[in-house]
């Protein structure tokens, strides 16, 4: 595997960033990779998936380019003091990576997924960005924004005074938002520890999912703590499960 740090300038964001990727070492002209785009929670960067899972030894066995952004302390929104993340994502990064990486551009192709607020970032990114991927795994996530202050406490710059209680950044909102149908042909992979401090209200988000929106999602409970020994042995499930039609996807 070959394993890059792009540093780009942004003019969204106004800055210089970096960008992890994972590419396979041989590539072929008359094929696109297949591609995850893995985000990284609150207090880590892109580089955290590379540094403290098996995730280069998992890319290499299913071919499988890996892009990992930098969001900061973002939550992957355009921050209500700082920078627009959202739009460095969706109108910049995501577009670039595509016109720079031999990777493909159908959706069949292209995954999204992350920990805990990577979680939050990709359950956003499926809900808002449905045709531009078909399976979607949180992990750990975030889901309910109540939770935000204890875990950060300058959650504002991200969100406003009251910005975690605003229709806005509910996932729920998102969902109602949503082409209902288009949702409903994702993949869609959740999983919680059982010591996770945030077990309940994923226990309910997940309910909400398969319940009100009738989506078909494969929920991983069972014992874990939100923490990286949870996390990698998460990662090697979630490839497994996005290669379960292996020779649809991988070919």
């Amino acid at each position: 595997m070959a394993y890059l740090t792009l540093l780009r300038s942004s003019k969204i964001l106004e800055n210089q960033t970096k960008v992890q990727v994972i590419l396979p070492d041989q590539l072929t002209e008359d094929r696109k990779l297949p591609v995850l785009w893995l985000l990284h929670g609150l207090g880590d960067n892109g580089s955290c998936w590379q540094r403290k899972t098996n995730l280069e030894q998992l890319a290499s066995k299913y071919r499988l380019c890996v892009i990992m952004p930098d969001a900061g302390r973002s939550f992957y929104t355009n921050m209500a003091f700082g920078g627009r993340y959202w739009d460095y994502l969706t109108a910049e990064l995501i577009p670039q990576m595509r016109a720079y990486l031999p990777i493909s551009t159908a959706a069949a192709d292209n995954f999204i997924a992350g920990n805990s607020m990577g979680g939050y970032g990709a359950l956003k990114l499926a809900l808002k960005k449905t045709n531009w991927f078909s399976a979607v795994a949180a992990i750990s996530p975030v889901v309910d924004l109540s939770v935000v202050p204890s875990i950060m406490p300058d959650y504002q710059a991200v969100f406003g005074q009251a910005g975690i209680t605003q229709p806005q950044y509910q996932l729920s909102t998102m969902a109602q938002e949503a082409d209902l149908q288009a949702l409903q042909q994702l993949r869609w992979y959740h999983a919680i520890g059982d010591q996770d401090f945030m077990k309940r209200p994923n226990d309910t988000f997940n309910d909400y999912l398969v319940r009100q929106l009738d989506l078909e999602v494969t929920y991983n409970k069972g014992p874990g703590d939100h923490d990286w020994n949870y996390w990698n042995e998460q990662i090697r499930m979630v490839l497994e499960w996005l290669m379960i039609n292996e020779n649809e996807v991988v070919k």
